[in-house]
């Protein structure tokens, strides 16, 4: 009997109709090692490993894609892909039947045995995922505690904004201190750059935080080395002794994803919100307007936690850039768009908010913050809310902007 014999055709069929996360779970992964984005279930590849979306499993299609070779299909093809089965013992395994006619010259107790082979050969990969899967899970949780650790150490190792460097760093940036319980200044905090201590300076600190039932839970913190002597972004020079190049003097620790930096005002009463990327950005524009009482200012950290992330399908050609590839060939560069995936993470506005203004550094990248602005605009959309977007000038963003207007009003 051969493949186009209608009951064999039938039979394939029917193996190919099975749920793709079914088959999944049948060549021996385990769905909770993968993690949703948009539409598709990504994680590593149970086959290749490497990096955490490189197998990419679309419900809605019934398809598959490994990037650790490109190849991809069906629900047959991918427990092929897991398992190393022929054809139509996927089809087996997949559908829980015999083939429509077996090898006349096998007995019924080989073709027992085969199929018992084969069921020992998915449950031992079945456990071998699932155990994979709990380490995984078990080292996650471990780093996260650890960086959390952290985290409140240096909080706690931190003292009072009011006469610290971190205030000394906000006035000369002539932007307007936030309120004292949101921010804090640590004397001599360490920065640590390929596992080295390679620099030792004050530090201002800000908590990221969550809203939940029980008020706001704090995720991570957000670290900005600061010196007050050293214009005109009044940070430190921090240099990588490897390639003599200069590092960023801010980072993050622990996990921003659905948090904010709170600046000033009240989250749960006000019913205007002010927020951008930086800390730097939210007290810059809160300077221009005087902080106003009706205001909740923020800051997300990112663009990336302030828009969430793009949808798969939704990205677009920056004609403003190219790279090379590994033939020195010219490619376009794509960047996320404007669609929002709503299952992604941002920053929490609650419904109460009837005013959103959305905050856009001028020096920052205009194709990818645009799109970035627009998708956060999006985003956070709800009948009766007002939603402004205030990008800064080319070249400039709103800290600059607010110590232009001081530097103007004491002349």
């Amino acid at each position: 009997m051969t493949r186009d014999d209608p009951a064999m055709q039938e039979f394939v069929d029917e193996a190919r109709r099975v749920d793709i996360l079914s088959a999944f779970e049948r060549a021996g992964g385990s769905v909770s090692s993968l993690r949703r984005q948009s539409h598709e279930m990504v994680g590593p590849c149970p086959v290749h490993g490497g990096r955490r979306d490189k197998l990419q499993i679309n419900p809605r299609d019934n398809v598959y894609l490994c990037r650790g070779d490109d190849h991809g299909g069906d629900a047959i093809g991918l427990y092929r892909h897991l398992t190393g089965a022929d054809f139509l013992d996927a089809c087996e395994a997949l559908t829980g039947r015999d083939r429509p006619r077996h090898d006349p010259n096998q007995s019924p107790q080989q073709v027992a045995q085969r199929r018992a082979e084969a069921e020992q050969r998915i449950a031992a990969s079945r456990a071998e995922a699932e155990a994979r899967a709990a380490r995984l899970a078990a080292a996650k949780d471990c780093y996260r505690r650890d960086e959390w650790a952290r985290c409140v150490g240096d909080w706690n190792e931190a003292g009072p904004l009011e006469g610290s460097p971190a205030a000394a760093y906000l006035a000369a940036r002539h932007v307007a201190a936030p309120e004292p319980a949101y921010m804090r200044c640590h004397p001599h905090l360490g920065y640590f750059h390929d596992g080295q201590r390679i620099h030792v300076g004050p530090a201002m600190l800000v908590l990221f935080v969550r809203p939940g039932d029980a008020g706001w839970q704090p995720i991570g913190l957000h670290r900005t080395w600061v010196a007050p002597d050293n214009p005109p972004k009044f940070r430190p020079t921090i240099i990588d002794p490897k390639t003599e190049k200069a590092l960023v003097s801010k980072k993050m620790r622990g996990s921003k994803a659905g948090g904010l930096l709170p600046l000033a005002g009240r989250y749960s009463q006000a019913r205007r919100f002010v927020g951008g990327e930086g800390i730097e950005t939210g007290l810059g524009y809160a300077a221009r307007e005087g902080f106003r009482a009706d205001t909740f200012y923020f800051a997300a950290g990112d663009l990336g936690n302030l828009a969430g992330r793009a949808t798969r399908d939704s990205r677009v050609k920056d004609t403003t850039k190219h790279r090379l590839d590994r033939r020195g060939r010219r490619r376009a560069v794509f960047v996320p768009g404007d669609e929002p995936d709503l299952d992604s993470a941002a920053v929490p506005i609650p419904d109460h908010v009837e005013e959103l203004v959305l905050l856009g550094d001028g020096d920052s990248d205009p194709v990818f913050t645009r799109l970035a602005m627009r998708r956060a605009e999006r985003r956070h959309a709800r009948p009766g809310r007002t939603i402004i977007v205030e990008v800064a000038p080319p070249g400039t963003d709103w800290a600059e902007i607010a110590a232009h207007a001081a530097t103007q009003e004491r002349a």
